[in-house]
């Protein structure tokens, strides 16, 4: 028998409202057992998690494998040991491959790599128009019985606004929903850098936040006027949060995602030039990261979600207007949260919350829980503990994030997966 004992952890699981020192016994992949002082045997591998918190896994519905197509960027393999080494066991990609997701064998293509894997679950998103080209409907249904979770252009907003409409409608009907990647193209054009007195200083053609936020808007209205839902990715503006206070005031359903660097980096990443500060959206300034953080502890933006987008160093190294945008993110969300929790922005539960169980419900999973009966999926961290961002640390294929060579406090010890341990810290 598979034997393991958590000893001397501090539980914190929002599905039963635990937060208590624990331990917890897991027997052929399933908790059997969770009381105080469980006292060790010799057939059980032991588990001392003393100064560590223990938590159902994490989720993340916004992350680029880049399987198929660009796979010299990152691949199922090394971006699930990125996943599992960032706490995470469930992870939705984004169809903005090479072909883009938006065929049945495609979506049944990813699925059976992840489990092929087996590290993590890897669930597709498929596209929300043929090609991600905006112009015509994917078959939405066939797509979601293939196994897609959702649908979303992301990489591309759905521009013509008929289309998105229709889309939300039919995904809508489907019991599922579209994503958007809120930008007017035609107001973003060739923009780097967040406008304002960095772009200007240095000389980077300027993104504006309108860009972002006249999307956002439209994608609410379109929400609360056909009474479908709509998730919007990676806010990053003061105004788009103001925009999503109001829909969902009026009763929009509408659901909002923030990816960790933008609640930690600034636009002054650009400073030293590096195109490692290059993402789409934006990195905004001081004022949006406060309304950002406030909206993520109010329940305003629902939850944390990396947008983990890799690219090879070359590509990293062409000038800015000709470098991809898109930084790594899957290992560093945890140390961001915690951040915000020691800021005293929100508690831990809270942090727990956005990191795994309301991303989880919102793709119709059931939320991880550290539960008599359930299977393991459990993440133990560190929340004090130091560690350097460098390319040793770095699981993903590539190493494409401002934070490199920058410390970090909070580190994932342990990731159990379908009640096996996928990860540990050594």
């Amino acid at each position: 028998m598979d034997i393991v004992l958590i000893k001397n952890g501090f539980v914190v699981d929002p599905m039963t409202n635990t937060k208590k020192k624990l331990d917890i016994l897991i027997e052929n992949g399933k908790i059997t057992k969770i009381e105080e002082n469980i006292k060790p045997f010799p057939s059980a591998k032991l588990i001392d998690a003393t100064d560590c918190i223990v938590s159902p896994s994490f989720v993340d519905i916004h992350v680029h494998f880049r399987d198929p197509g660009q796979t010299y960027k990152e691949d199922i393999y090394t971006g699930s040991l990125a996943a599992v080494a960032g706490g995470y066991t469930t992870v939705v990609c984004m169809p903005n491959t090479q072909p883009a997701l938006d065929e049945p064998s495609l979506i049944r293509y990813v699925i059976e790599k992840g489990e092929e894997v087996g590290l993590c679950r890897v669930l597709p998103a498929a596209a929300i128009t043929k090609g991600r080209k905006g112009k015509e409907l994917t078959e939405m249904a066939l797509l979601k019985d293939a196994g897609a979770v959702y649908f979303t252009d992301d990489g591309s907003p759905v521009e013509n606004s008929h289309i998105m409409r229709v889309a939300m409608e039919y995904a809508g009907s489907l019991g599922s929903f579209v994503a958007d990647h809120c930008e007017d193209l035609n107001l973003s054009k060739d923009g780097v850098a967040n406008e304002g007195e960095i772009s200007a200083s240095l000389g980077l053609p300027p993104l504006p936040p309108e860009a972002e936020d006249v999307m956002v808007a439209r994608d609410c209205i379109l929400a609360l006027n056909t009474g479908m839902p709509v998730h919007i990715c990676h806010v990053s503006t003061k105004t788009a949060v103001e925009t999503i206070v109001w829909a969902k005031a009026l009763g929009a359903h509408v659901t909002a995602e923030v990816t960790p660097h933008h609640l930690y980096l600034t636009d002054e990443e650009w400073l030293d030039f590096s195109c490692n500060a290059k993402v789409s959206p934006p990195l905004r300034t001081h004022e949006d990261i406060e309304a950002l953080r406030w909206a993520l502890a109010s329940g305003i933006i629902d939850f944390i979600a990396t947008d983990h987008a890799p690219h090879a160093h070359h590509e990293k190294l062409l000038e800015h207007q000709h470098c991809p945008p898109g930084m790594i993110g899957l290992q560093f969300a945890l140390p961001i949260t915690l951040e915000l929790v020691r800021k005293d922005y929100f508690d831990i539960k809270r942090a727990i919350e956005v990191l795994s169980t309301k991303p989880a419900e919102k793709i119709g999973l059931k939320p991880p829980s550290i539960s008599v009966g359930e299977e393991a999926e459990i993440t133990i961290f560190n929340p004090s503990e130091e560690w350097e961002v460098n390319e040793e640390s770095i699981k993903s294929k590539s190493k494409n994030t401002p934070l490199l060579n920058r410390k970090l406090i909070g580190k994932v010890k342990y990731t159990f997966y379908k009640g096996k341990i996928v990860y540990e810290d050594k």
